[in-house]
Order: structure tokens, then sequence, then C-alpha cells
């Protein structure tokens, strides 16, 4: 009887340990499944003189010279667009869609078409994961990561980077991290020195 006690709460923390997993990546299972759908099926439908997305009109695009792009950005030869809603101040001519949500043009940077503040389109990069940098910052999701060095800062794998002083997971500071010896296993799983990590928690 204790054994099999024993072996129902076993089970019942690895159940609670996986669904933290996956709730903290499940935003970004949802970002991954609407770039596919946008890449592959557009929701902007255009017929005759009116622009669609998803079933709602786009209030005075231009059918004529609309060009559905990805991401959920799109443009006429006067506007930009992101799911269906025009980009105040946006430039059509020089736009440009970078990839995870991030656009820009020669004046701004967007993601998921707002506006990022105080980012430079002229040296804006997109890494990977949700990550990108210019000549001063490093943003995660859109947001700029207080203290991240964009100098030194890598992209490693399932959500964790680093730069010369720090290790993060999606965006966030792992405190005590050792950015020296961190390395990314499997399954959410990494480790440094002296510790092991799951989804970027100390374990």
């Amino acid at each position: 009887m204790i054994i099999k006690r024993i072996a129902i709460t076993l089970a019942a923390i690895l159940s609670v340990a996986s669904v933290t997993g996956q709730e903290r990546h499940r935003e970004h299972s949802i970002h991954d499944r609407y770039e596919t759908e946008r890449h592959h099926r557009p929701a902007y439908f255009v017929s005759g003189d009116d622009v669609f997305f998803h079933g709602q009109a786009v209030k005075d695009a231009s059918a004529s010279s609309f060009s559905i792009l990805r991401d959920g950005y799109a443009k006429d030869n006067w506007n930009v667009y992101y799911c269906g809603v025009k980009i105040d101040g946006a430039s059509s001519n020089s736009f440009k869609v970078l990839g995870y949500g991030y656009a820009k043009d020669n004046w701004a940077v967007y993601y998921n078409g707002a506006k990022i503040e105080g980012a430079s389109p002229e040296s804006f990069t997109v890494l990977q994961d949700w990550y990108a940098k210019d000549n001063w910052n490093v943003y995660y999701d859109g947001i700029k990561i207080q203290g991240a060095f964009e100098n030194s800062f890598k992209v490693l794998r399932d959500g964790y980077a680093k730069d010369d002083w720090t290790v993060y997971f999606d965006g966030m500071k792992i405190d005590g991290a050792s950015e020296n010896s961190f390395k990314v296993l499997r399954d959410g799983y990494a480790k440094d020195d002296w510790n092991t990590y799951y989804w970027g928690k100390k374990i």
C-alpha cells in the first residue's frame, strides 16, 4: 500500500512538472502555429474592389495594389496592415517583414504591428526564438531586455540565450546561472557547473 501511494505521488509530481513546462512554451507554440498558417494560408482575401481579413473588411485598403506578406502583415501602395488593421505611420514603400512577428521600414521597427520605441531599423536584426537586437539593445517578444549586452548576445535554443555576463530564458535573467559553463540539454533541461535547470528554473 505504501509503495502504491509513493508511485501515485511521483506520477502526480511528474505530471505537474510536465504541465508547467508546457505552459511556459504554450504562447510560443501558438505563435508557431499562426506563423505557419499565415505563411501557407493567408487570412487575407481580395475580391473585386474589397479586401477582407478573417471575413472582416479591411477599411480603405486598395484591392488593386494589395500585397499579402506574412506573419499577418500586408500592404498596398499607400498603407501597411497587421491582421487587417492599418499601422499608422508605416511606410509601404520600404516595409519589410523580418520574421517572428518583427518587421521594419526605413524609420521604425515593429513587433506584431506595434512600433518598438527606440529600436534602430538600420541595425535591427532578428535572431531566433523571438529574440532580436540592434546596435544598442536586445529584444525578446518585442520588449527590450534590460541589461543585455548586444555585442556578445547569443541565442542557444529552447528559449535559452546568454551574453558575456548573464543567462536568459524567454528573455528573463536566470539568477545565479554561469554563462561560462551553461549548456542546453534537451526537452527544456539545461545545466552549468553548479546547477540543473528546467524551462529556466533551477531544480
